[in-house]
């Protein structure tokens, strides 16, 4: 923290305060520039240290298992996916809390200011007291119904579901991954195919210049192979654009930026396939985390069903509830008059009785009676103020009430049958998707797998092609060395070859990506010799 001083103002300057104002002006804007400084400095480390921490997980050599990891860690499409498991358990835990009785708690305070009441243009009297009241009430209810029955294996049905989905994103994840990883090998090879085509290129190109300078060929021919060797430069300047393009995916997959000087260094072999392919399919249609995770979404479907018919059942439901209330004037003279006045009624009721009794000729029950002990006393009066002393939580408690009732729907305007029927729909449509994946792997698993088997061959071929091509090559600089061959000749000499690189690059790679759609298309990584 720095703090910006500033010199005090003074009543009395000398001659020289001039001088003095703008040292201290400068002064205070050294002061400002060194904290621009120190805090553009800490930004700058604060940037830093988000970046390093960042760096940190993607390792300097990135194996593909590596990648995976650091794609379920930060990809935001997975990590989405992923959330959807904690509302899924807190689902299960709703429908096993639906079992136990559900509890309210209330409480309230209330002033009332004293003065004449009135509804409307009605006069309900005045009230010669501001008052204090307070209460509080707690109340259980349970209720069982179909809904509540049914709705835990639904939960329970949904959350398998949501877990299965999550294990089929994480391996549709794997597979994405993969296939950026091999991306961005081929890449990495084909920069390295377009740097011997430029080697090539620049070798053709000292061999023709020696033999122009020597007059042994025309001048032509070093024009020829310039361009060869423009073109061979243009060709690398695609490849290292191509090669950056798929690091640029690759992070995207990850879901963190890739440096360029990251290594990958996992290596793929090709080899001949010697799985049995309906053995593939039978894994496919047995272990695939998508046709797992259908199948989940189905049982789900029907569980919903079985609770939206639930709704012709009857409904069960138990309440009871606890409540108690205050209320206190405070006017201790409201109170005592009250009291006196309420003693007063009954006296002047005890005479009126007693002389009822006296004129009758056959004298009233317990007639007369000495009205003069009905009359209030400072006991009554003190109990009185004492019974007044309640607010906030000298509670008066209400009687326990327990209501039980039982409800069966009868007719609800087609509701019922709406719901259902829509509900059961949903379940054999999603029966239907099963159905469908169960024919789609069948189909991807057979394509894959004769793809993968001619990518093989292809591979077999482009390697006898690309030493054929690099045979002939050689001998056509030999012999245009020597004289025995024109330009042309060893130009489409180069050509084949560079055409050939590229086909055995092409046909590598298209065995390593049909590998991983195979993969793909059963569900789980082949073990193979």
């Amino acid at each position: 923290n720095l703090r910006l001083t500033r010199a005090p103002a003074r009543a009395h300057r000398p001659a020289c305060g001039r001088g003095r104002t703008r040292a201290t002006a400068e002064a205070r804007r050294g002061h400002e520039r060194r904290a621009v400084r120190v805090l553009a400095g800490a930004l700058v480390l604060l940037a830093l240290a988000v970046t390093s921490l960042v760096a940190q997980e993607v390792p300097a050599r990135l194996t593909l298992d590596d990648a995976i990891r650091i794609a379920k860690t930060h990809n935001p499409g997975f990590l989405s996916t992923q959330n959807d498991a904690a509302p899924a358990e807190w689902g299960v835990r709703e429908a096993y809390a639906s079992f136990i009785p559900s509890a309210t708690a209330n409480s309230y305070a209330n002033y009332t200011q004293g003065g004449t009441q009135r509804f409307g243009t009605v006069d309900l009297g005045a009230t010669g007291t501001d008052w204090y009241q307070s209460g509080y009430s707690l109340g259980l209810n349970w209720s069982l119904s179909g809904q509540t029955i049914f709705g835990l294996p639904a939960a329970r049905a949904q959350k398998r579901a949501t877990r299965a989905n999550i294990d089929a994103a994480a391996f549709d994840l794997e597979s994405a991954v993969a296939l950026q990883y091999m991306a961005v090998l081929r890449g990495q090879d084909g920069v390295d195919v377009a740097r011997r085509q430029l080697d090539r290129a620049n070798q053709n190109l000292a061999i023709v210049q020696a033999r122009v300078e020597s007059g042994a060929a025309a001048g032509t021919d070093g024009t020829q192979a310039e361009v060869e060797q423009g073109r061979a430069q243009v060709g690398l300047i695609q490849a290292q654009r191509a090669l950056r393009e798929a690091r640029s995916m690759l992070g995207e997959q990850l879901g963190v930026t890739l440096d360029s000087e990251v290594e990958l260094t996992s290596e793929f072999q090709v080899f001949q396939p010697q799985w049995d392919r309906e053995r593939l399919i039978d894994m496919a249609l047995s272990a695939h985390p998508r046709l797992h995770a259908l199948e989940a979404q189905e049982s789900a479907a029907k569980a919903t069903a079985r609770q939206a018919a639930s709704r012709y059942f009857p409904t069960l439901n138990l309440s009871t509830g606890f409540s108690g209330r205050t209320q206190q004037a405070t006017n201790r003279d409201y109170i005592r008059n009250q009291v006196i006045s309420s003693a007063e009624s009954q006296q002047s009721n005890c005479e009126f009785l007693n002389a009822v009794s006296n004129g009758l000729t056959q004298p009233l029950a317990g007639y007369p009676k000495d009205c003069a002990q009905l009359a209030a006393t400072p006991a009554d009066i003190q109990a009185a103020l004492d019974q007044n002393a309640a607010f906030p939580f000298s509670f008066t408690k209400n009687p326990l009430s327990v209501t039980l009732s039982v409800s069966i729907p009868v007719f609800t305007g087609f509701q019922r049958q709406q719901q259902v029927s829509q509900a059961y729909e949903v379940a054999d449509d999603a029966k239907q998707q099963v159905r469908a994946e169960e024919l789609t792997l069948r189909t991807r698993v057979t394509q894959a797998f004769d793809n993968l088997t001619a990518a093989y061959q292809v591979v077999q071929l482009e390697t006898r092609n690309r030493a054929l091509a690099e045979e002939q090559l050689d001998m056509q600089r030999r012999r245009y060395t020597l004289g025995a061959a024109a330009m042309l000749e060893l130009l489409d000499a180069q050509t084949t070859a560079s055409t050939a690189d590229q086909a055995y690059l092409n046909a590598v790679y298209d065995f390593h990506l049909n590998l991983i759609q195979l993969e793909a298309a059963v569900g789980q990584t082949l073990e193979h010799d």
